[in-house]
């Protein structure tokens, strides 16, 4: 249950009791900690109409992703897994350029959603998860 595709928003607004069932079933699910945690975890979070979030967190293992740094613009890649915790500027040809470390966020200055993300994780005992959330939503530093 990912990003309801255009028009499909209508159709959740008018099934809000089926919503919080569906809610509740999936919560409840992930407190059984099943083999498909991370599917379940990012159909709760569709749920909970945190649509972005669903899309791109990945189970932290080897994920990378790409923004633009606020102050200059740069194209940085976070590396969050396997390869390490880190922001860099990924040349084709040099690699990555002036590797960072990330600095995690504190658990209590997370977003909301932030917040709720890595409660549940740590609640259902998904350390690594939680780790990476809180890597997810931390400092980034641009080597430009």
């Amino acid at each position: 249950m990912r990003s309801p595709p255009g028009g499909c928003d209508d159709l959740l607004a008018a099934c809000p009791d089926a919503i919080a069932e569906l809610r509740k079933l999936l919560d409840r699910h992930l407190r059984s900690r099943p083999t498909d945690y991370l599917a379940t975890y990012l159909d709760l979070l569709a749920v909970n109409e945190q649509y972005h979030w669903s899309a791109v967190v990945g189970d932290f293992s080897d994920d990378f992703y790409v923004i633009a740094c606020p102050h200059c613009a740069a194209e940085v890649t976070i590396a969050i897994g396997g390869y390490g915790r880190c922001s860099a500027i990924r040349d084709r040809q040099l690699g990555d350029v002036d590797r960072r470390d990330l600095r995690p966020a504190s658990p209590e200055d997370l977003s909301v959603a932030g917040r709720w993300m890595h409660a549940t994780a740590v609640r259902d005992g998904q350390d690594h998860l939680a780790e990476g959330i809180v890597h997810l939503f931390g400092q980034a530093e641009c080597p430009c």
